[in-house]
């Protein structure tokens, strides 16, 4: 069957979330869904249920169009294991390694791909690849240094399209356990779900994270200074958040510091907010790329090579 002209169901299929595009022969987009349908989410790991449930909310065009999928899908926790790269990041060499559902055929999931860390550590990642391959191609980048934030953010060095080190921080994961389940919870009020616009509050969680005893200690240190006065407790989240993201963008500037052109941050809404705060407190110099763009835009350069 030819695909040349159909319309292209686009899944980035994380652990938490879901979101879905209808993308028409160009990649203009024709309708959109996201909803809470992670795969730590779905019973008895019934993928197709949820995949049928996302056709039907894009509209009648998207009934046996083929779907290209990203991220934690395609994860040992998936529908379908479907392995990783070694060290490669261009979109050629995505579409060459996804793999196909053999129950249908015109459902593809993209690979994950594993590195090396600034460090040596072994490292990978499994969406964002996606992301960092739409955004060299949409943006015709060939090497620098990539930001992708959320809930493992993940920094990525790229030489001639292929990278050299990638290393990830569990920054949004620390963040959360902090907030829900330490003996900071009870200092922030139940209802507040993100992170206030407290622009001090976090700024003062940002030089936290560069106090010389580490995270360990830092941590204690924001329950220890609202038990005392020291800050608000009305700063509280802002601070946790800004002690979070300063602790891993601390570790990243040096490296940031060395890159003949701004850093590649790719982000969105808060998130783009929060990281634009840290990098100019860092003084890291960087590029703004929209979030959600990247990533449609990687599943359809990848969708183009194999349809």
């Amino acid at each position: 069957m030819s695909y040349e002209n159909s319309a292209i169901i686009a899944i980035d299929w994380g652990t938490s979330s879901l979101r879905a595009w209808l993308l028409d022969s160009t990649g203009n987009v024709n309708n959109f869904y996201a909803g809470a349908h992670g795969i730590s989410h779905v019973a008895d790991k019934d993928f197709a249920s949820v995949l049928e449930l996302v056709v039907v909310k894009l509209g009648a065009e998207a009934r046996n169009a083929p779907i290209i999928m990203c991220g934690m899908i395609g994860s040992a926790q998936g529908w379908r294991d479907a392995g990783y790269l070694q060290k490669s990041a261009g979109i050629a060499e995505l579409a060459a390694a996804v793999i196909h559902l053999e129950q249908n055929p015109s459902v593809w999931i993209v690979p994950g791909v594993q590195s090396v860390s600034a460090d040596g550590l072994a490292d990978v990642m499994r969406g964002e690849e996606t992301a960092l391959a739409g955004i060299m191609a949409s943006q015709k980048i060939t090497e620098g240094l990539f930001c992708l934030p959320g809930t493992h953010s993940k920094w990525v060095s790229i030489k001639d399209s292929q990278i050299t080190s990638l290393s990830t921080f569990m920054t949004g994961e620390v963040f959360q356990l902090m907030r829900q389940h330490s003996i900071l919870s009870p200092l922030f009020p139940e209802a507040e779900q993100g992170v206030s616009e407290d622009s001090n509050g976090f700024i003062r969680g940002l030089q936290l994270a560069t106090g010389e005893l580490g995270l360990l200690h830092q941590l204690f240190a924001v329950r220890a200074g609202i038990l005392t006065g020291q800050f608000a407790k009305s700063s509280a989240l802002s601070i946790l958040s800004g002690l979070a993201i300063g602790s891993e963008i601390q570790h990243i500037a040096k490296l940031a510091s060395t890159q003949p052109a701004p850093t590649f941050l790719n982000a969105a809404g808060v998130m783009a907010h929060l990281y634009q705060m840290a990098f100019a407190h860092f003084n890291i110099e960087y590029q703004l790329i929209d979030g959600e763009e990247a990533s449609r835009a990687g599943l359809y350069e990848i969708a183009r090579h194999i349809l």
